[in-house]
């Protein structure tokens, strides 16, 4: 679902913000991103808000907020595995205007960042279900990013000082090839097959996978805490990992609070009084 929001932008052709929200969503969901046959229970949910905070003309510069989720098995539960803005994007588009893009060259900043984020999420969305499941997409990803960077007067955003520190595309895909981060995906892994698939039928057991998902990913905080990709899963999964340790025996409770306090510390006392204090 693609929704277009504007409430710091005042003007009297809103009617391009209509065009431009028609025009996205064709593009996500009419291109054939994926190879090979895909079961309707495997669609990947997924939601992108752009609220645009600047119009001039035909540029527009908006933040882009992308949410997706899958389906836990057995289940009509939904899963967040992305949830993710990108600030300040700037881009050109006209009424009308059709939104052309190809794999191996760069044709625009707007659609070369909705190819970017289709191949991620696609690429997240795989890394559940398989070990390393995403890395055809991620390369993909790769190829988008380095096609924006290197394109005649490149736009922001693309390159490893753009943005906020190390929250941009440019870090979000390295983190996802770096050798360093395998322990990660390897987590998101045993966190969604392992965990959540197995919990309609083993609750203990699914609960005990995530907890050791969790150590899986605290190998990558302790060599790497500023990682982006980390602060990402938590923004994903905070509430949920509340939600599923509430429930737990009073000793993994123990466990895990202190486990989730040290990785994800400004949830600290989310975890406290959301787990401990359950009953």
């Amino acid at each position: 679902m693609v929704d277009i929001v504007h409430p710091q932008v005042q003007t009297t052709s809103a009617q391009i913000f209509d065009d431009l929200k028609n025009a996205v969503t064709q593009f996500m969901n009419n291109r054939k991103w994926i190879t090979g046959q895909v079961d309707v229970n495997e669609k990947i949910e997924c939601n992108l808000v752009i609220d645009i905070t600047k119009f001039e003309v035909d540029v527009i510069t908006a933040n882009f907020n992308f949410q997706s989720s899958r389906t836990v098995y057995n289940t009509t539960y939904n899963t967040r595995v992305l949830s993710y803005v990108d600030n300040q994007v700037v881009f050109t588009y006209a009424r009308f205007q059709n939104l052309e893009y190809q794999d191996n060259s760069y044709t625009s900043n707007l659609t070369s960042v909705l190819a970017f984020y289709a191949y991620m999420i696609i690429g997240l969305d795989f890394d559940t279900y398989q070990l390393n499941g995403g890395d055809p997409y991620f390369k993909k990803a790769l190829n988008v990013r380095d096609l924006a960077m290197n394109a005649p007067n490149s736009p922001p955003g693309w390159a490893s000082n753009d943005g906020n520190g190390s929250k941009n595309k440019y870090f979000l895909i390295d983190n996802m090839l770096d050798q360093r981060f395998k322990p990660l995906r390897a987590a998101m892994y045993r966190y969604h097959i392992k965990g959540l698939d197995v919990m309609t039928s083993n609750m203990e057991e699914g609960r005990e996978e995530i907890y050791l998902s969790l150590k899986d990913l605290k190998i990558v905080r302790d060599a790497l805490p500023n990682a982006l990709f980390l602060k990402l899963f938590f923004n994903a999964k905070s509430d949920e990992l509340i939600q599923i340790f509430s429930q737990a025996t009073p000793s993994q409770k123990v466990k895990v609070v202190e486990l989730l306090s040290t990785m994800d510390p400004a949830n600290r006392s989310r975890y406290e009084d959301g787990i401990m204090k359950a009953k």
